[in-house]
């Protein structure tokens, strides 16, 4: 009976995306302000762990796409 509880509460976790894999964005300059402003969103949201990387690839986006 315990087993059948604890399974039954496995299931109750929220439908959450996973996080995205960010390397795979392309560095489109053309699309440069919507692209970061979606990261930026996702930097939001419950995978913390993972905002190091989006915040990463939004300064090489940034850097690739406005050269000084």
């Amino acid at each position: 009976m315990l087993v059948l509880l604890l399974a039954g509460c496995s299931n109750l976790r929220p439908n959450v995306s996973p996080p995205i894999d960010v390397r795979l964005i392309p560095d489109d300059c053309a699309n440069q302000t919507r692209i970061v402003n979606w990261l930026e969103s996702q930097s939001k949201g419950e995978w913390n762990e993972h905002v190091a990387q989006i915040r990463g690839r939004i300064w090489h986006l940034r850097y690739t796409c406005n050269p000084v």
